[in-house]
């Protein structure tokens, strides 16, 4: 469960960061966001025992999926649904800036295999 919280954000990093997968429809963000929260739930699941073993793994873990969602919240008008900027309207700067944040979770995310398994 672990290792495919992080090929799901690995994903996002590959395909959808990059604006390749939903070349026409421009829809990348609602994917965008439905794998980061296919992540998140994995990792809350893995949470308790993970919080046992590496209580520095969690809160790092916390603090990125926080900044990560919250980053994503900007491209969202309403945040109680699925809407979000089409992502032909997402700047280049403003990519990079989903990019790094993906990054930035990824990292830390790719221990949590680790910390369950102590």
């Amino acid at each position: 469960m672990a290792n495919g919280a992080k090929e799901l954000l690995d994903e996002v990093a590959t395909g959808k960061v990059t604006g390749e997968e939903e070349r026409y429809s421009h829809t990348d963000l609602v994917d965008f966001k439905a794998n980061v929260e296919g992540a998140q739930q994995s990792y809350e699941l893995l949470k308790p025992v993970a919080k046992e073993n590496d209580a520095a793994l969690v809160t790092e873990l916390d603090k990125q999926f926080a900044a990560l969602n919250t980053l994503l919240d900007k491209y969202r008008p309403n945040t109680t649904s699925y809407d979000f900027t089409s992502y032909d309207k997402v700047g280049k700067a403003d990519r990079k800036e989903l990019s790094d944040a993906v990054n930035a979770l990824a990292e830390p995310l790719s221990k949590l295999a680790a910390a369950v398994a102590k």
